[in-house]
């Protein structure tokens, strides 16, 4: 009976430590599954992530957008970041800083929100098979990167990418540039006065229909004097001159229609101010400037008071907001407390 007994006991010991190990075994997993890092796949890896980074983009020195509005050439000489970019069709001016700046801030910062296949029906519903803008950045070794720019999704500020060389389609953050939407005006530079003082010789404001100069100064033999040839504190007097190098127009005319060259020329006719910059002895820059009474034909309206700014030599039609005006009621009793 005993021996009976302990053959029971053994039995039962025996299951007990096997269902013991069993359950060490399931809770060992169960703890692993638990704690272990999660495999990303390349799709996961993607998202979230930048779309860009800066060593991609800092060797760009050619920009090609097109758009609706046409397409716009840009350049610059070197990648230094003094380099600036100009505009090579189609016209040939200076870009906006403001415009290039935010366009590689914007490129550098969106991330992608998602990644899809890049088949028939993605290139259809998101207008990648008619892209709403193409932008494309080269290198000076040529080689490039395209962007193919689809719908922007308004609800969560979002839009859809093709990037060549890369597989899918790039559901990304909207960039802070509106690509599909950048005009000529967006991009030509709205500085009205590009003023390097080493270069002028004379700069005179004249009052309408006066021949008298009522703001002068003059360059000789590096100094800066007065009509009456009376030295000036050069430091003052381009502190002074300064605040025409940053006024900025709010709508810039290159190209005019009859109508709207017919309309500025009847607001200038006399100018109530004339600005003359003289570059050496062979050069002077003419502006002529007056209010702007009522809004130019097809040109965005506004209710603010305006005026215009007229660069002759150009020609070029400025629209700038009416409390820079006041610049051109300079007056040589103001050089009085400059005088050495």
């Amino acid at each position: 009976m005993s021996s009976l007994k302990n053959i029971q006991k053994k039995k039962w010991f025996s299951n007990f430590v096997l269902i013991s190990f069993l359950f060490l075994v399931a809770a060992t997993a169960l703890l692993s599954n638990a704690f272990k890092t999660p495999v990303k796949n390349h799709n996961e890896f993607i998202e979230q992530s930048l779309v860009f980074n800066n060593k991609e983009l800092e060797n760009i020195t050619n920009l090609t957008l097109k758009n609706k509005s046409g397409e716009f050439i840009f350049s610059r000489s070197s990648t230094d970041s003094s380099s600036t970019w100009h505009m090579t069709s189609p016209r040939d001016v200076s870009t906006s800083s403001a415009f290039v700046e935010k366009l590689f801030s914007s490129l550098n910062t969106i991330k992608t929100k998602k990644l899809l296949p890049d088949d028939a029906a993605s290139r259809s519903n998101f207008s990648l098979d008619k892209p709403t803008a193409i932008l494309t950045l080269a290198d000076e070794s040529g080689t490039s990167i395209v962007l193919s720019v689809g719908i922007m999704n308004t609800i969560d500020n979002s839009t859809y990418m093709k990037i060549s060389g890369r597989e899918g389609v790039f559901h990304v953050e909207a960039p802070s540039v509106s690509l599909e939407n950048t005009t000529l005006h967006d991009l030509i530079e709205s500085n009205v006065f590009d003023i390097n003082f080493a270069t002028i010789s004379s700069f005179k404001i004249f009052k309408k229909n006066s021949s008298t100069p009522q703001f002068a100064v003059f360059k000789k033999a590096g100094v800066w004097v007065t009509s009456e040839e009376k030295s000036l504190d050069a430091k003052k007097l381009e502190e002074m001159l300064d605040d025409f190098t940053i006024v900025k127009s709010t709508f810039v005319m290159d190209q005019m229609t009859d109508a709207q060259k017919k309309q500025t020329q009847g607001m200038v006719s006399p100018p109530e101010y004339t600005l003359k910059i003289e570059m050496g002895e062979n050069e002077t820059l003419t502006y002529l400037i007056s209010d702007l009474k009522k809004n130019i034909s097809d040109t965005p309206a506004s209710d603010e008071p305006q005026f215009i700014v007229i660069e002759n030599h150009a020609p070029v039609v400025y629209v700038l907001k009416k409390e820079a005006f006041t610049l051109f009621e300079l007056k040589n009793e103001a050089l009085k407390p400059l005088e050495k």
